[in-house]
């Protein structure tokens, strides 16, 4: 359920600005500042007047007026949709690198198992190696033990 519009306001002495919104870090978004304009007592909500009027026409559109009342209320898109990536885009980015970090972990996974058969395949060669080197050293020393037992045998 969407939550349901405020309209907030504050002056910077020169100018009004009005804006409708669903809470006060939006309307603060909205005017495109870091300051907490309410915390400072300069920012309020409102209910009633031209401008809470205008700005509920037009959400999340900041309405300025001249303090002085001689320039008519005038709706300006918030710059700072612009400036500030949205969340979908911010999720989408995040997204994104997290896709490419598992492509990543996945390669070196990859290649860790290809070196791994690398080894394997030297370590059975080795290993071949060796059983054949045992073979041709062993059968002559046998037969020489197979005589000698032989001859202990005879005597």
């Amino acid at each position: 359920m969407a939550r349901a519009l405020k309209v907030f306001t504050w002056s910077d002495g020169f100018h009004r600005y009005t804006v409708a919104a669903t809470s006060r870090v939006k309307a603060m978004a909205a005017w495109e500042t870091d300051r907490d304009l309410f915390k400072e007592g300069v920012a309020q909500e409102v209910t009633e007047g031209p401008e809470a009027v205008a700005a509920l026409a037009a959400p999340g559109a900041v309405i300025r007026r001249a303090e002085a009342g001689l320039k008519a209320a005038v709706a300006k898109l918030p710059q700072a949709r612009k400036a500030r990536p949205a969340p979908k885009a911010a999720l989408k980015r995040e997204l994104e690198a997290a896709r490419k970090a598992l492509g990543e972990a996945d390669m070196e996974h990859e290649q860790a198992k290809q070196g791994l058969q690398e080894r394997r395949a030297a370590l059975n060669d080795e290993t071949a190696r060796l059983k054949a080197d045992h073979a041709r050293r062993r059968a002559p020393l046998a037969r020489d033990v197979e005589r000698l037992e032989a001859k202990l045998d005879d005597t």
